[in-house]
């Protein structure tokens, strides 16, 4: 109708719609044609009139990413709403509801989740040499000499742990009902990439006596067999007692993890399933808690064991 020759006012009259509508659909047209006609999305279009710029954003993840918040002199250890809030203020003069700060959080897919602990007091460099040079000269000394390289490490298991979630009405706190008798057991374990899987479960406390006759059972156990034994940096393990007992025992060479770097070492993984399991059965006494540690220690398959290598910090002993 326009093109005809009728005048705006005319034909906003003839269709029923606003005069500022007749002349938007005819800009659209003479600007793309009758695809500029087309349904367009209504509302404000992603990533419109966002508060934070997309090196804002990039800048809050790498903060979160590569500190907690008391590293950056703000409260809590924790990452939550209300401290990503806190720490986009301070950055960046910018004041967000702890809504707003949830829906950047889902859009850069972070969830919230149970964390894993580590020490301030590793050295990145350590475990980066350790996981790079020092790991991989160990496991090819290993195939070289067919020695048995195992992972070693010690737990404790006690009476009263909880692990896990539990299900309770809404608004109800979940209560789980525990004893209070205070006893324990210790378990000394020892696993192969190839499933090989060794352990002693005994009440005490773990010492250079405990470390030591462990070391004479893995001996037994795997006779004219050299073995490769890595291990954490306890001090039993570093003893006068333990270097003259291997300058004795040249069948045995320890090597030792990076120091407060427990997740190097996958035996941390079957010490946490085993830790879970004790805790779901709830055992009164300390003779029914050694029964059911060893029990479930019994029921770890070559298979399972071998598992335990596949965890994200570990999967480097498979390379």
């Amino acid at each position: 109708m326009v093109e005809a020759g009728h005048t705006y006012s005319e034909v906003a009259l003839a269709v029923g719609v606003n005069l500022r509508t007749i002349v938007k659909w005819v800009a659209r047209f003479r600007v793309s044609g009758w695809d500029g006609l087309g349904e367009r999305r209504r509302g404000r279009r992603p990533r419109e009139q966002m508060a934070l710029s997309d090196d804002q954003q990039v800048e809050v993840l790498r903060l979160m990413m590569g500190s907690n918040p008391d590293q950056l002199q703000l409260p809590g250890v924790l990452w939550t709403r209300e401290a990503v809030r806190m720490l986009i203020e301070k950055r960046f003069k910018v004041k967000l509801s702890p809504q707003t700060v949830g829906l950047y959080l889902r859009r850069w897919d972070y969830t919230p989740k149970k964390p894993q602990k580590r020490w301030l007091e590793q050295d990145a460099q350590a475990v980066r040499v350790w996981v790079e040079e020092e790991y991989p000269a160990i496991k090819a000394r290993a195939k070289q000499e067919r020695a048995l390289l195992l992972f070693c490490d010690e737990m404790g298991v006690r009476a009263g742990q909880t692990a896990g979630r539990t299900y309770a009405p809404k608004g109800k706190r979940a209560v789980v009902k525990l004893t209070g008798k205070r006893f324990g057991a210790n378990v000394i374990s020892a696993i192969g990439l190839g499933g090989k899987f060794v352990f002693d479960v005994f009440e005490g406390t773990c010492d250079e006596v405990r470390f030591l006759d462990f070391l004479d059972k893995l001996l037994a156990h795997f006779p004219g067999r050299k073995i490769f034994l890595v291990l954490d940096n306890a001090s039993f393990h570093k003893t006068p007692a333990v270097t003259c007992w291997l300058e004795d025992h040249p069948r045995i060479e320890l090597f030792f993890l990076p120091s407060y770097a427990p997740e190097l070492n996958p035996t941390e993984l079957l010490n946490n399933d085993v830790h879970a399991h004790v805790a779901s059965r709830r055992p009164p006494t300390l003779p029914q808690l050694i029964e059911i540690t060893l029990a479930y220690l019994l029921t770890r398959t070559s298979e399972i064991v071998r598992h335990y290598f596949y965890g994200e910090y570990v999967a480097y002993t498979r390379l």
